[in-house]
């Protein structure tokens, strides 16, 4: 019966890391008969058969399922017909199945995954013409695009790298030579499109496959090297070392003092005192500090540059880098409780190191600087590299943000204008000096700090500025508010007509900051005699170019490219900077999701 086998050439292959014995393959198939409770005879069975330089071994049985339309309970059942087919070739495996699942712990036992970069080797090759592509969004943010296909004959000439860098590719299809190919590198499965094929063919296909991940992935398409892609940390450690972590304490900061809090951090012991505002700085202080891993074992230490003692220790497991101890005060002497539950009584109060833990708020970098082990995941970026130009080319240097010292400035009952020392003063006399609409949208139902509006040749440009101001950092701490903001506005960009009306009408008020009122007009100024008019042509222009642009005084472009040349010499960069970096692209690819483009406004 094995001679009547038609099937498509799909399958799940593996690296063998312990050998197989006919034993070890009956006993499998036991376990398979038992799994599915069959009783009859296989309709066949085949066990490590030799063919050429491959064996192949095979099962195909009858069994009895509830329908799947009908609740398992039913008594109802339909008999069904699987298969597994098993190629043994060169130190790995092929598994073609069909309604018959590997039973987990075989696979553990006997198998390891297919390095990601090898099936990419041997499947995105560059040659390769991408036309279809699935998508995760690396983003954290509730208000990115989580998952997308895109598909198009030839999707390099319609997919820019700054719309893909936050994107890990799950699954693509490529053609190559005539032939399309489908893989789905994290899980090494991989199809071809052709005919159904019998037995030899699809030994003929497991061989070729099996050849062509063996081999060192030298000619990878530029095309799948755009993308941020996620690598399994068995990968990252096979081919570099973890020295540097930190903490991602913004996500920390927000959940106990943010609008939305659920946490509050109590002083361990049999008193709990909740942490005041100058203890949980000082905590937040020491978390921020990068630390220097050292060893080689599967737990590692963690120190303060410079010092021999313990702060915190890591231990590299099979999926997941976990946060094993915070050995320094005040984080040691740490508890987190609930704030749904009066202080002290909640049941499943927890170690701040615990709880650090299974937030995934632990970052850490390895000696190749393009992976980041950032929210439980280790991400590969390619960005970083040739100097970072990609990346740089969205940050737009601005002389008046030198001078900022402060955000919105000073008010006063009959003031006219913001204050030229601050960032909306900024926007106003420079960043937007060539809006010919600009109004100020801050407070109450804020779509960004100013909104403007220029039309120029026939062109029409909306632009959302969202200001920010601080102390220069090359961390994200200072963006995670204004890149959340300007995302979750972007959708505001195309200005809803059923919101318009009730937004101009506000417009044509003074500005009143809390406790201030001024005689600040939110229209700084205008061109057209009626706004509600001028901003319909705005949303209905064909060609409207869109822009979110976050204006800040805390980042220098200068210092980022020094960063850049620090890196291209061989410098390792800071947590922070890392971080930085993936939230800023995180920026970038949500706007492009749009159609709108991003930008960063800094000093020079």
């Amino acid at each position: 019966m094995i001679d009547d086998l038609a099937v498509a050439k799909t399958a799940s292959f593996f690296v063998v890391k312990k050998r197989l014995s006919g034993k070890a393959v009956e006993a499998l198939f036991v376990t398979l008969r038992a799994n599915y409770a069959v009783s009859a005879h296989n309709i066949f069975k085949h066990t490590r058969e030799v063919q050429g330089a491959a064996r192949w071994s095979a099962i195909c049985f009858t069994y009895e399922a509830p329908p799947s339309f009908l609740a398992s309970t039913t008594e109802v059942r339909e008999i069904l017909c699987g298969y597994l087919l098993l190629v043994e070739y060169q130190g790995h495996a092929a598994v073609f199945s069909s309604r018959i699942s590997l039973p987990a712990s075989f696979k553990t036992t006997h198998f390891s995954p297919v390095p990601v970069e090898r099936v990419e080797g041997a499947i995105a090759k560059g040659d390769a013409v991408f036309q279809r592509i699935r998508m995760r969004n690396m983003s954290v943010s509730q208000f990115a695009m989580r998952n997308k296909t895109l598909e198009a004959p030839n999707l390099a000439t319609v997919v820019g790298p700054t719309g893909s860098r936050r994107y890990a590719p799950q699954t693509y299809t490529v053609k190559t030579n005539g032939t399309h190919s489908t893989a789905t590198p994290s899980t090494g499965r991989i199809s071809i499109r052709s005919e159904r094929a019998g037995l030899d063919e699809l030994i003929d296909f497991a061989e070729d496959v099996v050849d062509a991940v063996r081999l060192d992935p030298v000619d990878v398409s530029a095309f799948i090297r755009s993308f941020a892609r996620p690598v399994s940390l068995a990968d990252a450690l096979a081919s570099s070392e973890p020295i540097t972590m930190s903490i991602d304490t913004n996500a920390l900061v927000d959940a106990v003092t943010g609008a939305e809090a659920t946490i509050r951090l109590i002083h361990a012991g049999g008193n709990p005192v909740e942490l005041t505002t100058a203890e949980l700085n000082a905590l937040i202080a020491q978390l921020d500090l990068p630390l220097d891993i050292v060893g080689d074992a599967r737990v590692r230490e963690a120190r303060l540059p410079g010092a021999a003692v313990e702060a915190a220790s890591i231990s590299l497991n099979k999926s997941r880098i976990s946060l094993r101890t915070l050995s320094l005060a005040p984080a040691a002497d740490v508890e987190v409780e609930s704030l749904d539950m009066p202080i002290g009584e909640d049941p499943e109060r927890r170690t701040l190191q615990r709880y650090l833990d299974d937030t995934n708020a632990l970052i850490v970098l390895f000696d190749d600087f393009q992976l980041a082990y950032i929210d439980g995941q280790v991400f590969r970026d390619e960005g970083m590299q040739g100097g970072g130009s990609a990346f740089l080319r969205y940050l737009h240097p601005n002389a008046a943000l030198t001078g900022v010292t402060s955000e919105k400035g000073t008010f006063a009952a009959a003031q006219m204008s913001f204050d030229a020392t601050s960032s909306f003063g900024a926007i106003v006399d420079h960043v937007a000096a060539a809006d010919t609409i600009l109004i100020c949208d801050d407070l109450g139902d804020e779509w960004a700090d100013f909104i403007g509006i220029r039309e120029d040749g026939g062109v029409t440009q909306v632009s959302f500025y969202h200001a920010k101001h601080g102390d220069l950092s090359l961390g994200a701490g200072p963006f995670h508010v204004a890149v959340s903001q300007a995302i979750k506005n972007l959708a505001n960009m195309s200005f809803p007509e059923e919101r318009m009306a009730p937004k101009v009408l506000g417009w044509g008020n003074t500005y009143n900051a809390p406790g201030h009122a001024t005689q600040i007009p939110r229209t700084i100024r205008s061109n057209a005699p009626d706004l509600l008019d001028a901003v319909a042509r705005a949303r209905t222009a064909p060609e409207a170019l869109r822009r979110a642009t976050i204006v800040t005084s805390s980042l220098s472009k200068q210092a980022v490219e020094e960063v850049f040349a620090e890196i291209q010499n061989g410098q390792r960069p800071s947590p922070s900077f890392v971080q930085l970096y993936w939230l800023l692209q995180s920026f970038f690819s949500a706007c492009t999701e749009i159609g709108a483009t991003g930008s960063i406004v800094c000093r020079p």
